[in-house]
């Protein structure tokens, strides 16, 4: 009988032995499998550092089109409005002009009745 308990002993030592080797396996396994986990994640982090850095200079650059943008609408603004201070002053003189051509035609070809020019009176 000493030989059947030693042969169970050495089979639960056995048994024990296999469930400690698949334990150690499967820990190896989470292992491989986290640091897996953990150079994806690395790499995501910097892909995503990539990106923001991308996207940062996107939007300095659309902010420097657009300062440049406004400054050069400005300028056309201005020449605009000096365009158009120029055309009034030129409609003002011209009409300024005008008036006076008018005034001196109204004022030098005035026509008189016949009568007044002849000095009889029509009665």
């Amino acid at each position: 009988m000493v030989v059947l308990g030693s042969v169970a002993t050495g089979a639960k030592w056995s048994s024990l032995l296999d469930r400690v080797r698949g334990a150690a396996h499967y820990i190896r396994e989470v292992e491989d499998r986290a640091q897996d986990y953990e150079i994806r994640v690395q790499e995501l982090v910097e892909q995503v550092r990539a990106d923001l850095r991308d996207a940062d200079a996107k939007v300095r650059a659309a902010e420097q089109r657009t300062d440049a943008a406004q400054a050069e609408a400005a300028l056309l603004i201005r020449a605009a409005d000096e365009r158009a201070r120029l055309a009034e002053e030129r409609a003002a003189s011209a009409e300024e002009w005008l008036r006076r051509i008018s005034e001196t035609i109204e004022s030098e070809f005035v026509v008189e009745p016949a009568a007044r020019r002849t000095g009889t009176s029509g009665s």
